[in-house]
C-alpha cells in the first residue's frame, strides 16, 4: 500500500477514512461499497456530511406526507369570477356557515390548470375576512394583500390561520389574472376548518362578479369538497381490500348498502369514496345512479336526501362525494345503486368507503355494512375500515396541511440538493487532488532530483557553449582577421615591387578566404547565442547576411509576421538561417538574377519563409529535376516543414518553406 509510505499517521488516516465508515461520516447517507474518493471527500468536510444527513432526514419526513397527485376534473371545476369593468366593485365570494363557530383555518384551493404550463387563475391581490354579520360590520381581516402579488402555487392550497369565532367568510379580490382582456380569478374550493373538522361543505355561497359556465364553473362548486388534488388519503400503501365491488352479469338490479348506528344522531355529512382499480390503468368509479336515504330510530324512512346521476356517463371520479346533512337526525343510512358502472369489460356496483360524520366523529368507523342484492343480504366490513382502496383516509384538514408542508419541504430539498451536489463535487475534486498529490509525492521526489540534475547539466552545457563561442570569436576570429590584414598588406607590397602574378593571385585568394572564414565564424557564434533566439533577431541577422552576400544585386527583405518576439529553438534558428543562406548562394551561382526578394509571414499556426529571384531558374538534370536543392530539402526535413520550389527561365525561381510554429518554438527540431 502506498499511503503508509508517505508518513505513518497520514497513511493511517487515509486507510481509516476510505475503508472504515465512522458514524459521523454520514453512514446513513453513504451506502456500503461506495467510491473511496467519496468517503475521503467527506472526512475533511463535516458541513457536507451534515447537509447530506439533513437531506436524508427531509426525504424520510416528506415520504410520510400525502402526495400531490393532480386529477383532471371534467365537471364542477370550481368558481370563476371577474371584474366587469374598471369602475365596477371588487368581485367577492361570501360563505355562510349557518351559525357562529370557532374557526381554525381558512383554506383556498387553486383551480386546476386549463392547459399544460398555464399560470392558473388564483387571485393576485385579495382580502380574506370573517365576521358574525352578513354586512361584515364589524369584521376581522385574516389576510390583506399589499401592492405585491400573493405567491400562490397551483400545486398546493393556501392556508390562513383564523383563531376567531365567526359565521361568514368573505374573499374580496382586488386583482385577478389578466386573461383575454379580462381580470379573472378562480378557485376550486374554499375549505373552512373548525376544531379540526371541515364545516364549509355544502355551505351557502353568495357572489359578486360571477363568470359562470353551467356545469363547469358555479358558486356551489366552491363547497362541494371536490378539488383537483384527488382523494384525501395518506401516501402509504397498506395493501388492504380495494373496497366492495359486485359484478353485474345481467340487467341492472338495485343494490343497497346500509349502515346502522347505535343510536339516532344529528348527522353533519355523508362521505362516499369511489372504488379505485389500478390494472391495467387507474380507474375510479361510483355507480352511475345512486340514492342516499335516512331512516329514523323505528325504521321509518325519512325520505331521500339526494339522488345522484353521473353527469358524464363513464367519467372517472378521482374525488370523494360529500352529501351535507346540516344536523339531520337519523339511526341508519342507506345507499341505493340502480345503475352499474363499466370498468373495462365488467359492469360493477362498487364503493371503497362510507363515512357518516356527526359533531367531528365518524360514526360509521369499523361498523358492519349490510349489503342487499338480488334478494340476498350479506355483511361487508371493507367499506368502513378507514381505507380508500389501498390507502388510509386522513382528515381533510390534515391532508391539506400535508400537501402544503410536503411542497415546502420538496422546495427546500431541491435547494439543498443543488448545494449538496456543488459541495460534493468540490469536495471530491479536492479529495482527488489531495490524494493525487500525496500519492505523487513518492514519485515526484526522484523526478525532482532527475530534473534538477538535467537542469544543472543543461546549465553547464550552456556555459561550455558560451566559452567556446567566446574563444572562437576572440582567438580564432582575431587570428583570421590578422591573417586577412597580412595577406592584404603583402599583396600591396608585391604589386609595388611588380612581383609574379601567380603570387599576387594567391594573396588575393588568401585574403578572400580569411575574410569569408571570419564572417562564417561570426555566423557560428551568433547561432550558438541563446539570448538572440527570437524571430526578430533572425530577421535582423538575415538582413545583415543578405546585405553582405548580395552586394551587387538589389534585394528586399520583408517580415509580415505578428509574432516577432516568439522564441526559436537553437536547431530551428540554425536551420532557418542556413536555409536562407543556402538559397542565396544558389542564386549567386546559377540564377543570374537582377533582383532578390525574401519574405516571412504567418499562415494560421504556420510560419512561411520565401526566397524568390527573377533569374534564369535552377539548372535541371536529365530527369528534369532541379539540381543544387539537396541541402534545402535536407534543411526542410530537419525542420519538419514542407518545401515548394517553382523555377523557370522566364519567371525565375521561387522557394517556399512552410513550418508549424510548434516545431519552431520547442526543442523538437531534429539535429
Amino acid at each position: 500500500m502506498v499511503y503508509p509510505s508517505l508518513h505513518p499517521w497520514i497513511g493511517r488516516v487515509l486507510v481509516w477514512a476510505v475503508v472504515v465508515s465512522p458514524p459521523w461520516l454520514g453512514a446513513e447517507v453513504l451506502e456500503p461499497g461506495i467510491n473511496p474518493i467519496v468517503r475521503l471527500a467527506r472526512v475533511f468536510n463535516p458541513q457536507l456530511v451534515d447537509l447530506e444527513n439533513q437531506i436524508a432526514f427531509s426525504e424520510r419526513l416528506v415520504a410520510r406526507y400525502a402526495e400531490h397527485s393532480e386529477q383532471a376534473l371534467t365537471v364542477g371545476l370550481g368558481y370563476r369570477g371577474c371584474r366587469g369593468d374598471s369602475q365596477a366593485a371588487d368581485p367577492c365570494v361570501t360563505l355562510d356557515l349557518g351559525c357562529e363557530m370557532p374557526l381554525d383555518t381558512v383554506i383556498l384551493v387553486p383551480a386546476q390548470r386549463e392547459i399544460f404550463g398555464d399560470a392558473g387563475i388564483f387571485p393576485k391581490r385579495f382580502t380574506l375576512a370573517v365576521s358574525n354579520r352578513a354586512d361584515f360590520e364589524p369584521h376581522t381581516v385574516l389576510y390583506a394583500s399589499d401592492q405585491r402579488s400573493y405567491p400562490a402555487s397551483l400545486d398546493v392550497p393556501a392556508l390562513f390561520k383564523a383563531n376567531q369565532s365567526a359565521r361568514y367568510v368573505k374573499l374580496t379580490v382586488q386583482e385577478g389574472q389578466h386573461k383575454r382582456a379580462r381580470d379573472v380569478f378562480g378557485l376550486s374550493e374554499i375549505v373552512v376548518i373548525s376544531k379540526g373538522d371541515p364545516v364549509s361543505f355544502g355551505a351557502k355561497v353568495s357572489v359578486v362578479g360571477a363568470f359562470d359556465l353551467a356545469g363547469i364553473w358555479s358558486p356551489e362548486a366552491l363547497t362541494d369538497a371536490r378539488t383537483p388534488f384527488g382523494i384525501w388519503h395518506s401516501s402509504s400503501n397498506m395493501k388492504r381490500a380495494l373496497g366492495d365491488a359486485v359484478t353485474v352479469t345481467g340487467t341492472d338490479e338495485p343494490l343497497t348498502w346500509t349502515v346502522r348506528l347505535d343510536a339516532p344522531a344529528p348527522l353533519d355529512r355523508i362521505v362516499l369514496f369511489p372504488y379505485q382499480e389500478n390494472a391495467p390503468f387507474e380507474v375510479s368509479v361510483f355507480p352511475e345512479v345512486m340514492t342516499i336515504a335516512l331512516e329514523a330510530d323505528d325504521g321509518a324512512a325519512l325520505g331521500s336526501v339526494m339522488e345522484w346521476k353521473n353527469p358524464l356517463p363513464g367519467m372517472n371520479h378521482m374525488t370523494p362525494m360529500v352529501i351535507p346533512l346540516h344536523g339531520k337526525p337519523a339511526r341508519s343510512v342507506r345507499v341505493t345503486a340502480t345503475r352499474s358502472s363499466a370498468v373495462g369489460d365488467r359492469k360493477l356496483y362498487a364503493l371503497s368507503e362510507i363515512e357518516i360524520w356527526s359533531r367531528g366523529k365518524n360514526l360509521a368507523d369499523s361498523r358492519v355494512v349490510t349489503r342487499g342484492y338480488g334478494g340476498v343480504l350479506s355483511t361487508v366490513t371493507c367499506l368502513t375500515d378507514g381505507y380508500s382502496s389501498e390507502k388510509k383516509i386522513i382528515p381533510v384538514a390534515n391532508w391539506l396541511h400535508q400537501l402544503r408542508e410536503r411542497d415546502r419541504i420538496e422546495r427546500d430539498l431541491l435547494q439543498m440538493r443543488m448545494v449538496q451536489q456543488q459541495a460534493a463535487s468540490n469536495s471530491e475534486l479536492n479529495a482527488i487532488w489531495g490524494a493525487s498529490m500525496m500519492l505523487g509525492l513518492t514519485f515526484l521526489i526522484p523526478v525532482f532530483f532527475v530534473e534538477r540534475r538535467r537542469l544543472i547539466t543543461k546549465r553547464r552545457l550552456d556555459q561550455i557553449r558560451k566559452r567556446i563561442s567566446a574563444d572562437l570569436h576572440d582567438d580564432i576570429g582575431s587570428n583570421l582577421g590578422s591573417l586577412s590584414l597580412i595577406a592584404r598588406s603583402a599583396h600591396k607590397q608585391l604589386v609595388k615591387l611588380q612581383g609574379p602574378d601567380e603570387v599576387v593571385a594567391d594573396l588575393v585568394e588568401m585574403e578572400s578566404i580569411a575574410r569569408e572564414s571570419s564572417l562564417a565564424m561570426r555566423d557560428i557564434v551568433w547561432l550558438m547565442e541563446r539570448q538572440q533566439d527570437s524571430i526578430g533577431d533572425l530577421v535582423q541577422r538575415l538582413r545583415e547576411t543578405a546585405g553582405r552576400l548580395l552586394r551587387e544585386i538589389p534585394f528586399t527583405l520583408d517580415c509580415e509576421s505578428t509574432r516577432m518576439a516568439s522564441k526559436l529553438s537553437l536547431e530551428a534558428k540554425r536551420n532557418l538561417f542556413l536555409f536562407v543562406k543556402e538559397s542565396i548562394h544558389n542564386i549567386l551561382k546559377h540564377a543570374r538574377a537582377s533582383h532578390v526578394s525574401i519574405r516571412l509571414w504567418d499562415a494560421g499556426s504556420q510560419l512561411v519563409l520565401e526566397v524568390a529571384d527573377n533569374g534564369i531558374g535552377i539548372p535541371v538534370n536529365e530527369d528534369a529535376k532541379p539540381v543544387a536543392v539537396r541541402k534545402l530539402e535536407s534543411r526542410a526535413c530537419l525542420l519538419g516543414g514542407q518545401l515548394q520550389i517553382s523555377s523557370s527561365k522566364e519567371a525565375g525561381t521561387r522557394i517556399r518553406l512552410t513550418v508549424k510554429r510548434s516545431l519552431l518554438s520547442t526543442a523538437t527540431a531534429l539535429s
